[in-house]
């Protein structure tokens, strides 16, 4: 049993490798595993942590980012419209876009209610965990429902 728990460890910090990931979370109920590849800076941000500061030249607002480093994608399949807009109003849990990591595609949900003032990255880039995605003006939420 050692063994095959080894080799599935062996096959997960391959996986990594080959992504060029510095660390891989997995949760799955109240359980957590988080491994970490030896000489690599990690990207993780934690759970909660502040937003960065906007840029001098940017309009301030929350900071939606990536749970996990993987492909960024803004449509759920080629072609098809992407799941927001800028100006766009979402409400904390709906779907603003994926990332896919070790061929499973990981929704992106919004942590807060408000108006998309910015994409920050294209569908297909390559995001790291805690990367912002979305800049939403948490001020413009429309009280009771969508506009």
């Amino acid at each position: 049993m050692k063994a095959n728990v080894r080799q599935r460890v062996a096959a997960v910090l391959d996986a990594m490798r080959d992504l060029d990931l510095a660390e891989l979370e997995i949760r799955i109920g109240s359980e957590r595993v988080r491994l970490r590849r030896a000489g690599m800076a990690s990207t993780q941000v934690p759970t909660g942590a502040p937003a960065a500061a906007a840029k001098p030249d940017e309009p301030p607002g929350h900071l939606v980012r990536a749970p996990l480093a993987g492909t960024f994608f803004a449509t759920p399949k080629p072609g098809d419209p992407a799941f927001v807009q800028v100006g766009q109003q979402i409400r904390e849990g709906d779907l603003v876009g994926l990332v896919e990591a070790m061929k499973v595609f990981n929704e992106v949900l919004s942590d807060v209610d408000g108006r998309v003032a910015r994409i920050l990255v294209r569908s297909g880039d390559g995001v790291a965990a805690g990367q912002p995605l979305l800049r939403v003006d948490a001020e413009d939420a429309v009280q009771g429902g969508y506009p």
